[in-house]
C-alpha cells in the first residue's frame, strides 16, 4: 500500500466536505490534494492532480454522481471511487458498481469505517456500508423492476421526461421547485441506471415505457 494516499472530494455541501476532509486528515497517510462542488470542477481536478481515490457524492447540479463515476473511470489511469452518500437505494448501488466503483458507504457511518473505506478502495478491494449490503441482499430476495421502484411523482416526472418537457416546465406543470425536479431526476435516474434523459428516452422506447396511463401525483 502507498505510504501517502492523495484524494480527491467531490460533494456539493461545503460543510459536508470540510468534515470529511477533517475525518480523513486523522490518518497522517492520507492527503486531501482537493474539492470539488459539481461535477465538471471534479473532472477538471482529477484530469489536474490525478488523486489515488475520488471521494464522490451522487446528488449535485448540473452533473450527477453516475455521470462522473462513468467519465472517470473511462480514463486510461482512473482513479479508485468511493461513493459517500445518503442515498442506500439498491439501484444506485448497483448501477454504480456496474460502473466500476469500488466502494458505496453512507454519510451516517462512522468515521473510522470510512477511513478503512478509502484505505481499502485504495487497494483495489470492493467494500460496501453494512446497511447498503442489507438493501442490496433485501432487494434480491424480493427485487421490483426498476420502474416498479418508482413512486408516483417520479413516474409523473419520468412521464414529462419521455414526453422532451424541460426541468422548468415539468415544475410548473407539477406545482414543484425545479430543485426538487433535479432531485427527482437524479432518483430516476439511479433506479432505472441511467445517466442522462437522452438514455431515459432510448430505455423508454426499447422497453415501451410510454406511461398510457396518467400517474397520480399525490406522492
Amino acid at each position: 500500500m502507498k505510504e501517502n494516499i492523495s484524494i480527491l472530494l467531490v460533494d456539493d455541501h461545503p460543510m459536508m466536505r470540510e468534515g470529511t476532509r477533517r475525518l480523513l486528515e486523522e490518518d497522517p497517510g492520507f492527503s486531501v490534494v482537493g474539492e470539488a462542488g459539481d461535477g465538471a470542477q471534479a473532472l477538471a481536478l482529477c484530469q489536474q492532480y490525478m488523486p489515488d481515490v475520488v471521494i464522490l457524492d451522487i446528488s449535485m447540479k448540473g452533473m450527477n454522481g453516475f455521470s462522473v463515476a462513468r467519465l472517470m473511470l473511462a480514463h486510461e489511469k482512473p482513479p479508485a471511487i468511493l461513493v459517500l452518500t445518503a442515498y442506500e437505494q439498491s439501484t444506485y448501488v448497483q448501477t454504480m458498481l456496474k460502473l466500476g466503483v469500488k466502494g458505496y458507504w453512507l454519510k451516517s457511518a462512522r468515521s473510522s469505517d470510512i477511513r478503512q473505506a478509502v484505505l481499502d478502495v485504495a487497494e483495489n478491494k470492493r467494500t460496501l456500508d453494512p446497511e447498503v449490503r442489507e438493501v442490496l441482499e433485501e432487494y434480491e430476495a424480493h427485487a421490483l423492476t426498476p420502474v416498479e421502484q418508482l413512486t408516483n411523482r417520479e413516474l409523473a416526472v419520468l412521464r414529462l421526461i419521455i414526453q422532451g418537457t424541460r426541468n422548468s416546465e415539468i415544475a410548473q406543470r407539477l406545482a414543484i421547485s425545479v430543485k426538487t425536479v433535479e432531485a427527482y431526476l437524479t432518483s430516476i435516474y439511479g433506479k432505472l441506471g441511467v445517466q442522462s434523459r437522452a438514455e431515459v428516452i432510448a430505455l423508454a422506447q426499447k422497453q415501451g415505457l410510454l406511461l398510457e396511463d396518467e400517474p397520480n401525483i399525490t406522492t
